[in-house]
């Protein structure tokens, strides 16, 4: 799905959605997409697998976002230098990871981003392999240790095994992982103005899930963030909004988009975009 603006375009903004999320459900859980457009961004949000009926084995995200983008860029006419990706969940995981890769490689294959966004992302797949284990042992609800099953049976098909049988694995499809020096894949974006967004309400985590800090996702964009400015990045922030986060149903959720303002948002990309 694309939403154009009425003028010329002031750049690309790339929108992935999370775990089961079609681009219909972005624009209904964020004013992000509608807001962009009207401030004249060219807004994209590609759906390339439905993670509910099917499971990801070949890093499908990053394989047709490399296909795809160099069209988006000549179809609706994007200045140079105005790319900026990012998403909800994991589909922030998708964006920073395509972002890592497209550094790291640094070739005509990869569109290198100038902005990257995670809202909530997971970014380190051994804790969360961890929080998915801790979640089945104390299966507080019936919702959430179902969860937990299928995610860790997930796991073990896309990437052929537990952290502690394909460590390497883990590593190389995670976009922070704290065991690796410099937090692996997260170095390679250390010149690259980079904002992840959480709602840091560790209350509502004890309530409604028993969950501990360190399995939470907080614990990977506090890492990630501090690595980046330990590496010199001095444009890494963690956006913290307590009480913020909320579904389209109105469910207090801290986990849910609604956590990224969109009107500052757009200010912040502006900043460094599209200064006048």
């Amino acid at each position: 799905m694309a939403l154009r603006p009425d003028s010329s375009s002031k750049g690309l903004l790339i929108i992935l959605g999370g775990f089961c999320t079609t681009p219909v459900e972005i624009l209904e859980e964020t004013e992000l997409p509608d807001k962009a457009c009207k401030a004249g961004y060219t807004v994209v949000m590609p759906y390339f697998l439905n993670d509910c009926d099917s499971i990801d084995r070949e890093n499908i995200y990053i394989k047709r976002l490399t296909g795809l983008l160099p069209g988006l860029i000549e179809k609706y006419k994007i200045p140079e230098q105005k790319f900026i990706i990012g998403g909800h969940s994991i589909g922030g995981l998708r964006a920073l990871h395509y972002a890592e890769m497209a550094c790291k490689n640094n070739t005509d294959s990869y569109l290198r981003p100038n902005l990257v966004f995670g809202v909530d992302p997971p970014l380190d797949l051994k804790r969360l392999w961890n929080s998915f284990e801790y979640g089945l042992k104390i299966s507080f609800s019936k919702a959430s240790s179902g969860e937990s099953q299928e995610q860790l049976r997930r796991f073990k098909i896309m990437y052929g095994g537990s952290p502690e049988q394909v460590p390497g694995k883990y590593e190389e499809m995670s976009a922070y992982y704290a065991d690796a020096k410099d937090g692996g894949n997260i170095k390679y974006l250390e010149k690259i103005p980079v904002r992840l967004y959480c709602d840091p309400d560790i209350r509502w985590w004890i309530d409604n899930r028993r969950a501990r800090l360190e399995y939470l996702n907080i614990t990977d964009l506090v890492g990630a963030i501090s690595q980046l400015l330990l590496l010199g990045n001095k444009n890494a922030e963690l956006i913290t909004a307590l009480g913020k986060g909320f579904w389209s149903n109105g469910q207090r959720h801290p986990h849910a988009f609604s956590i990224l303002d969109a009107d500052e948002f757009i200010g912040w990309i502006n900043s460094f975009l599209n200064k006048n």
